[in-house]
C-alpha cells in the first residue's frame, strides 16, 4: 500500500521473524514486505526491496547483524536500520551506531515499544538545505580566487555544579532568542543520559547526537543538517540520546570534534551541560569561549560556585570565560541573601539575573513553547533572558580578541585529576 513505512524483518530464527511480524500486522501504516534469515540474504533483500526499515538481529550465522547493517548502510543509504539483540551492553551499542543502525531493541520487547521504535526512526528528517553556509570573498583580477574563513563560532556552555538550578530553561531560551534575533544558532543537549531539551521544546529524538558518533572524518555542513533538527524559531537543534545507556556511544572525543566542526558553521554554539563533571563535560567547558555560570540566592548553591570558580582557576581558565547569572532571583526578604550578598560572596560579578517566575517556568516547559517566543514573551523573566542573549551577541559578535586557552592538547587529556595533580606538581606543592 502506497505511503505505508516498508519493514524487512531480518533473524535466523523463524520462529522470531513470526513473532515480529505479528506485531506488526495490525498496524494500518506499516507493511511487512519479506523476511530474511541471513545477514547475506538481507543484503541481497535490502538491494532488490529497497524497504524503509530493516529489523536487523545481530547474531545470526555468517554475516552477523552488525557486517550486513554496514554493507546495507554503504549500498542502499535510504534504509534505516533498528537493531535487536538480546544483549543491551554498551559495545553492542557502539558497533550498532557505528554500523549505521538508528535505533536498538532489547529482546524482548513489546509491540508498542516495537512500533513506537519503527514510527520514530521513520519520521521525515528536516531538510539538508536548512545548514547555515558561511559567505566566501571573491577576488577579482589576477589574484586567484580564495576563499576567506569566517570568523569561528562562538561556544556558549550553560553550567551549574548543582543539579536543579534551572540550567536547560536558560539554555533553551538563550539560544532561541539569539535564533530569533537573526543569528546562526545551534542548540546542543550535552545532558547526554537524561537531557530534557526535545521534552521542552516538543520535539521528537527521531535523530541525536549519537547519530555523530565515530563519524569524525565526515563532519561537515550536510551530515549534521541531516541529524539536527530545526526548531520553529529557525533554531537548530541536536538532541541527546532517545535511550540513557545510548549516551556511552559519544566520547569525548566525539564531542570535540562535533563542537570544532560545529564552531564553521554557526555564530553562536548553545550547549546545555548537567552538574556532573564528567571528561565529557570538561571537553565541552574547556572548549568554550564562555561559560554562562548559574548560581541561585542559597548557602548550597553559593558553597558549589565557589568550588567551581576554585576550580576554574586551577584549570586556568580565564576570568572573563565565566559569566555569573543569578537564577530565580528574588528581592531580598527577611534576613535572605540578596543578589549583591551573591556577587559580594562569590567576589565576582554579577552578569545578568533572571527572575523568579516558577508558574510562568512550568507552564511554558508544560507546553513546549519557549518563553522568549510565547504569550510569556513580554513577562519580566523573558525579557530578563532576552537581556541577556542580547549582551552575549554585542560582546561576542563586535570582533573581540576570543579568550585564549593556555592549556596545551597533550594536558586535556590526561583528565581533571590528572591535570590538577600536574599543576600542584608545577607549583611545587
Amino acid at each position: 500500500m502506497a505511503g505505508n513505512i516498508r519493514v524487512l524483518i531480518v533473524d535466523d530464527l523463524p520462529e522470531t521473524r513470526e513473532n515480529v511480524r505479528k506485531l506488526l500486522q495490525f498496524e494500518s501504516d506499516i507493511e511487512v514486505i519479506g523476511q530474511a534469515g541471513t545477514g547475506e540474504e538481507a543484503v541481497q533483500m535490502a538491494k532488490e526491496h529497497q524497504p524503509d526499515i530493516i529489523l536487523m538481529d545481530i547474531n545470526m550465522p555468517g554475516i552477523d547483524g552488525i557486517g550486513a547493517s554496514q554493507q546495507i548502510t554503504e549500498s542502499v543509504p535510504s534504509v534505516q536500520i533498528i537493531i535487536m539483540s538480546v544483549q543491551s551492553d554498551p559495545n553492542y551499542l557502539r558497533r550498532a551506531m557505528m554500523a549505521g543502525a538508528r535505533d536498538f531493541l532489547t529482546k524482548p520487547f513489546g509491540g508498542d515499544e516495537l512500533v513506537a521504535a519503527i514510527r520514530r526512526v521513520h519520521d521525515k528528517r528536516p531538510a539538508a538545505s536548512s545548514a547555515p553556509v558561511r559567505q566566501h570573498r571573491q577576488v577579482t583580477g589576477n589574484t586567484p580566487e580564495e576563499p576567506v574563513v569566517a570568523p569561528e563560532g562562538n561556544l556558549i556552555a550553560v553550567y551549574s555544579p548543582k543539579g536543579g538550578a534551572g540550567c536547560t530553561t536558560a539554555a533553551i531560551n538563550l539560544a532561541v532568542a539569539l535564533a530569533r534575533r537573526g543569528r546562526r544558532t545551534i542548540l546542543v543537549d550535552g545532558s547526554l543520559q537524561f537531557g530534557d531539551v526535545s521534552v521542552m521544546l516538543n520535539m521528537k529524538a527521531v535523530t541525536s547526537i549519537a547519530d555523530l558518533s565515530d563519524r569524525g572524518n565526515e563532519l561537515d555542513q550536510d551530515l549534521i543538517s541531516s541529524i539536527s533538527q530545526i526548531h520553529r524559531s529557525n533554531l537548530n537543534v541536536l538532541l541527546a540520546p532517545p535511550r540513557p545507556e545510548m549516551a556511552d556511544i559519544v566520547t569525548e572525543e566525539n564531542i570535540k570534534q562535533l563542537l570544532a566542526s560545529l564552531k564553521e558553521s554557526f555564530d553562536f554554539i548553545i550547549v546545555d551541560t548537567t552538574s556532573y563533571l564528567s571528561e565529557k563535560t570538561l571537553a565541552v567547558l574547556d572548549m568554550a569561549d564562555r561559560i554562562v555560570l548559574i548560581a541561585q540566592q542559597n548557602l548550597s548553591s553559593l558553597k558549589n560556585v565557589s568550588r567551581f570558580f576554585d576550580l576554574a582557576e586551577s584549570l586556568e581558565y580565564e576570568t572573563q570565560k565565566v559569566w555569573l547569572v543569578v537564577n530565580r532571583a528574588k528581592s531580598k526578604q527577611g534576613k535572605g541573601i540578596s543578589v549583591h550578598d551573591v556577587g559580594k560572596a562569590l567576589k565576582r560579578p554579577i552578569y545578568g539575573t533572571i527572575p523568579d517566575d516558577e508558574i510562568t517556568v512550568n507552564d511554558a516547559s508544560n507546553r513546549g513553547i519557549p518563553m522568549v517566543m510565547g504569550e510569556h514573551q513580554k513577562k519580566a523573566i523573558s525579557l530578563a533572558i532576552i537581556k541577556i542573549a542580547d549582551q552575549i551577541a554585542k560582546e561576542l559578535m563586535d570582533g573581540k580578541a576570543p579568550v585564549s586557552h593556555k592549556k596545551e592538547q597533550s594536558e586535556k587529556s590526561k583528565g581533571l585529576f590528572g591535570r590538577l595533580f600536574n599543576r600542584r606538581e608545577a607549583a611545587g606543592g
